[in-house]
């Protein structure tokens, strides 16, 4: 059954709630904090992200499995994910599809998390896919330098599938996170099931 709060996740108020009619397919969007996450928690990430406007739905620390929630998975993310020209009006891809969650990993866009411990993933893979998102990642892996992008239409075909992005592999985005994250690694195919679950939000400092 899907969930709008994901079980296990610390709640944090305060997010500026925005709702938008989406149809079409499923998608979860990862990005990245630009935060150290031996430094950092998912909490602190959380509140600072509400407190800028750019809430996500999940806050995640990768090496804790802590994960920090403050949208319901029935609201649009506040994070400008990308947008395009249609109709003499700029569309809003985060307010496409019938859910499109925002995952922010507690990690610098230089050192792919994909690379260290993804404690707790599988229960946000899990309430992910309840929401219909499908463990695939039709764009390929993200990080690619601009100049080897796809091409809008593309980036657009890849887009309308659902399933996983990137932000840089959201049309009409202009940021360059995760970074080069592995996406075979992060949705399963080349690990074994995470046996690790959420542990409680906390100041790692």
């Amino acid at each position: 059954m899907a969930r709008a709060w994901m079980a296990g996740a610390e709640r944090i108020a305060g997010a500026t709630v925005r709702t938008a009619p989406g149809v079409g397919a499923p998608r979860a969007v990862w990005t990245v904090t630009g935060t150290d996450p031996e430094t950092w928690s998912a909490r602190e990430e959380a509140l600072r992200l509400v407190r800028e406007g750019g809430a996500a739905h999940l806050v995640w620390n990768p090496r804790t499995g802590a994960v920090a929630q403050a949208l319901a998975a029935t609201r649009r993310s506040g994070l400008p994910l990308g947008s395009t020209p249609w109709s003499g009006r700029e569309l809003d891809h985060g307010d496409e599809g019938r859910v499109c969650l925002v995952v922010a990993v507690v990690s610098p866009e230089h050192e792919p998390f994909t690379d260290g411990p993804l404690a707790g993933l599988e229960p946000i893979l899990d309430w992910l896919g309840s929401w219909g998102v499908p463990r695939t990642w039709p764009a390929g892996p993200p990080g690619r330098e601009r100049a080897h992008r796809p091409g809008t239409a593309e980036r657009a075909r890849a887009w309308s599938r659902g399933g996983h992005f990137g932000h840089d592999q959201v049309p009409g985005s202009t940021s360059t996170a995760p970074g080069r994250v592995d996406p075979e690694h992060l949705l399963g195919s080349r690990r074994g099931a995470s046996t690790h679950a959420p542990r409680p939000c906390g100041h790692l400092r």
